[in-house]
């Protein structure tokens, strides 16, 4: 199961499904037969609906046997308190753990600042301060119910793995490097390798 925002659906690779959700899934598919993607990625979505989406999985019974969550970037662009981010967070992350998956792998943010679309249109709410404020509840939060971390921070941002149109979203080559980082924390997760 994936959840997460417009990157989770794809946007900014061509065709969609060529978004990093989709190569993972298609990597387990190939180690894991009949192994079924379910995505739950929204665009523009919001710690505060992915948080819905997981209490109606769970009212569903859904079970899985690996979520993958990246989230933040758009409640900190949108200027939204890392505090209250946090407790949406640890809410979403017991839900899943208690009741959906215990195999969770969550991503931090990179450098937000660092992307095109931020330094050309500088957004008061994007600042260093505050991606270190989301990543440390990022962390601690998915620490706290033993999640796998994909520590998007520490890699560069680079402008050749972001999609011109918006210099904001990844491209093919930035999908493929997300799902490589994330396959890289989910196959030893796993036991696969």
């Amino acid at each position: 199961m994936a959840l997460g925002a417009s990157d989770a659906t794809g946007v900014g690779a061509l065709p969609l499904t060529e978004g990093y959700v989709y190569l993972i899934s298609r990597e387990l598919g190939r180690r894991i037969p009949g192994e079924v993607l379910i995505n739950l990625g929204v665009p523009g979505a919001r710690i505060d609906l992915i948080k819905e989406q997981v209490r109606v999985a769970k009212q569903l019974g859904t079970k899985a046997n690996l979520v993958t969550l990246w989230t933040g970037v758009n409640d900190l662009v949108h200027g939204d308190d890392p505090r209250a981010f946090r407790e949406d967070l640890r809410f979403l992350l017991h839900t899943v753990r208690d009741s959906i998956s215990k195999t969770i792998v969550v991503a931090n943010l990179p450098d937000l600042t660092q992307l095109p679309h931020f330094r050309t249109a500088p957004n008061p709410s994007v600042t260093l301060d505050r991606v270190k404020a989301y990543n440390r509840a990022i962390e601690e939060e998915a620490a706290a119910v033993g999640a796998s971390l994909v520590n998007l921070f520490v890699q560069p941002v680079r402008e050749d793995l972001i999609f011109d149109i918006d210099g904001f979203h990844p491209n093919d080559a930035g999908h493929r490097e997300l799902a490589r980082l994330f396959l890289a924390v989910i196959l030893p997760r796993l036991g696969l390798r």
